[in-house]
């Protein structure tokens, strides 16, 4: 299931690349995490089976081929990068799904646009402010090898074995493969920007935004992974208590990248979600 391609121009940052997967109405939008890539959402998109519905994903700035200006990387500037692009695909009320950095995308969103939006879903990501998770996730950034040899090495340091009910081999390889850039030589190289994916923690995670999170009013669903270190189970738990208007499941034995560690699952809870009442 080969999605198709998009290039859409927002105005005064460039052209965004976004991928579409056929499907019914209404349409889905779907955000991706720090340092991933819009086919990290392939695995998810294919188990949503043939009822899923017209599913786009795009890579977000500082992110696989979309622009990576030198600043601009705060929530709200994300927010404004998908309040355009679902204008330009022509998306009236999507679906909004939106995991980890994506996530905390789709929640300020969801809360301050609730027009734009049939609901929400937040995969494994909260509100709150946490200085210790930027600083470590910055500190990882660095250690990262600027360029490997080659495309296979560096492959092999994205599609690390996964578990029973994981995405496919084929489809962790073709999603490792989409986030580098291979040089004449043979060396690859991250699509992402280490500058622009170190201003992104910093800002998203130096304030809180249990604010917006209380004003969530559309149908919303929240998603942690049992094994989680990113949505700690306290704040999973005060999350509930400060909006308990949304759903919330928690899928047994997962960490944090739901998207790629159970897609099945997830797609089973967003079905059910889109079409409960």
């Amino acid at each position: 299931m080969k999605p198709h391609v998009h290039q859409i121009t927002l105005g005064g940052v460039g052209r965004f690349r976004v991928l579409e997967w056929a499907g019914a109405h209404p349409a889905a939008i779907f955000l991706h995490g720090l340092t991933g890539i819009a086919e990290a959402w392939g695995p998810t998109v294919a188990a949503l089976g043939e009822e899923r519905p017209r599913s786009f994903a795009p890579d977000l700035r500082g992110h696989g081929h979309s622009p990576k200006p030198a600043a601009g990387y705060a929530v709200t500037d994300y927010v404004s990068d998908l309040l355009a692009a679902c204008d330009a695909l022509g998306l009236d009320r999507p679906h909004l799904v939106g995991h980890s950095m994506g996530g905390r995308v789709a929640l300020v969103a969801a809360a301050r646009y609730p027009e734009r939006f049939r609901s929400v879903a937040i995969v494994d990501i909260g509100p709150e402010a946490w200085r210790t998770n930027w600083v470590e996730t910055q500190e990882a950034l660095d250690q990262l090898p600027t360029r490997y040899p080659d495309i296979e090495t560096a492959i092999g340091t994205a599609a690390r074995p996964r578990g029973p009910g994981s995405a496919t081999s084929e489809e962790l390889m073709e999603v490792a493969r989409a986030r580098f850039a291979v040089a004449e030589d043979g060396s690859a190289s991250w699509l992402a920007d280490r500058a622009a994916l170190k201003q992104a923690v910093e800002l998203h995670r130096s304030r809180n935004y249990w604010r917006d999170w209380e004003r969530i009013e559309i149908p919303a669903l929240l998603i942690r992974g049992e094994r989680s270190r990113e949505l700690r189970r306290r704040v999973a738990e005060a999350m509930r208590r400060r909006n308990p208007r949304v759903q919330y499941e928690e899928l047994p034995g997962v960490g944090h990248n739901i998207p790629l560690l159970a897609p099945g699952a997830l797609a089973a809870l967003l079905s059910g979600f889109w079409q409960s009442p």
